[in-house]
């Protein structure tokens, strides 16, 4: 984390040269403040350079026992003066001068440190000035750019509302290559005082003006944190495909959030959309903190953290980007579980294969539709059933109680073609993995016919 120390130095060797500005003279003490900025330790885009940030501080000091303050607003009318203060115990806070809940390219700064200030002694004292808002960058991907018009992204913490726009007016994005790539990022960064962000996206569709929206909240949010917004939406096509009833048929727009923040990589996903990649800036961490929600496809390589809990390991694809059933397909993965396996599920959610695969388990009679789930060890029927396809799938006793499960769909996904889906179809098959100290893991997965 960039932080800001300011030394307030009490030396007699400072003395000369520098101008006094005396407070207290009798039993006092003298006092200098040098405020230095190193900027190695966290990654500030702003305007303003770190002389700038110093310069435009404000320092309070204030003496509890008697409430006696005095002030210096800004730092730089202060700066290269020796102050003298009367002997005594003080709270010395350094802050930024503006502390909106909502602005751009405006970090706020504060630290705060206790002194005692001794007649006649040399003091020193290092206070350390910490950003205390929260930082969000906008990224949007090409897919999204070229499928919408014009669009509005909104950020609020319910405090302060900060709107990036692409319509006839504004442009508030451009344009970046990363990794060969073009994506759009918005020219400036917001920052939020710490609260709960929403995320919300309007737009109308370039091909025929229809409307596109997505919302999602991001509830984990500290002082200091960076949360990166990576915006997408599924490319539909063109329109024009008819039902059977002559319809003409007109596919709504797909578009995913996801979010990282600082070295760990949270993402979250409006309920029913698609993810596609968008680089980050930092290697990440798969999962939220509470791991409620299942890691997407698409990010930084994801790195199993903390130890003790389940994680997924897939050499050939560490992003988890979503794959294409081809004849290249390899999804061999290993479940590490370094708390032992109590529960292994699997829910598939395809219109193709999703019927077979709930027609093998033993609530086969009362599957209507949607996602059929595959409890690998607790379902009987569906064990039975498996074991003798021959597809490689760890079943019963070859799961349960073990520390490390190869799994491996190399062998049942490329089966999904013999339905004949339509180019693009996604198929989503999301692992369900529980400990014997009931930490949980959920893994999205996803295929795509081609």
């Amino acid at each position: 984390m960039k932080k800001i120390f300011f030394s307030i130095i009490a030396a007699a060797a400072v003395f000369a040269g520098c101008n006094r500005e005396v407070i207290e003279q009798q039993g006092s003490g003298s006092l200098a403040i040098d405020l230095t900025c190193k900027s190695d330790l966290h990654e500030v885009e702003t305007k303003a350079t770190d002389d700038e940030i110093i310069n435009n501080l404000v320092i309070d000091i204030q003496r509890p026992y008697d409430n006696w303050t005095v002030k210096y607003n800004p730092f730089s009318s202060i700066r290269g003066k020796v102050v003298e203060l009367g002997s005594g115990d003080y709270i010395l806070t350094a802050s930024s001068p503006v502390k909106e809940d909502a602005a751009f390219d405006q970090p706020i700064y504060e630290g705060k440190k206790d002194f005692r200030i001794l007649t006649g002694q040399v003091t020193t004292v290092d206070v350390i000035c910490s950003i205390t808002n929260v930082k969000v960058t906008v990224n949007l991907s090409s897919n999204f750019v070229n499928e919408l018009a014009h669009y509005t992204v909104t950020v609020s913490n319910g405090k302060g509302t900060l709107m990036w726009n692409k319509n006839a007016q504004d442009d508030d994005f451009k344009p970046v290559a990363i990794d060969g790539m073009t994506y759009y990022t918005g020219y400036s960064t917001g920052w939020f005082t710490v609260a709960p962000l929403s995320v919300t996206i309007d737009g109308h569709r370039a091909i025929d003006n229809t409307s596109a929206s997505a919302t999602t909240y991001i509830e984990n949010v500290k002082p200091a944190d960076h949360h990166i917004l990576n915006i997408d939406a599924k490319v539909t096509g063109q329109l024009g495909d008819v039902d059977e009833n002559g319809n003409v048929i007109k596919e709504p727009i797909s578009i995913t959030i996801s979010h990282e923040v600082n070295a760990i990589d949270q993402t979250v996903v409006v309920p029913g959309f698609n993810e596609t990649p968008v680089p980050g800036d930092d290697p990440s961490e798969g999962g939220d903190d509470n791991g409620d929600e299942p890691s997407q496809g698409g990010g930084d390589p994801v790195d199993p953290a903390p130890a003790d809990v389940p994680y997924v390991i897939w050499e050939a694809n560490p992003t988890f980007a979503p794959m294409n059933i081809d004849d290249n397909l390899n999804a061999d993965l290993v479940i590490m579980v370094p708390e032992k396996v109590k529960t292994f599920k699997v829910l598939v959610d395809s219109e193709q294969l999703s019927p077979t695969i709930a027609a093998l388990c033993s609530y086969a009679d009362e599957y209507t539709s949607g996602p059929a789930e595959m409890d690998l060890i607790g379902d009987a029927t569906l064990v039975e059933n498996l074991g003798g396809m021959g597809l490689g799938l760890p079943l019963g006793d070859e799961i349960l109680g073990h520390d490390e499960v190869p799994f491996s769909l190399s062998a049942l996904i490329p089966m999904i073609n013999l339905y004949q889906p339509a180019p693009g179809t996604e198929h989503r098959f999301t692992l369900q993995v529980t400990d014997e100290k009931d930490n949980t893991l959920e893994q999205l997965i996803i295929f795509v016919t081609i």
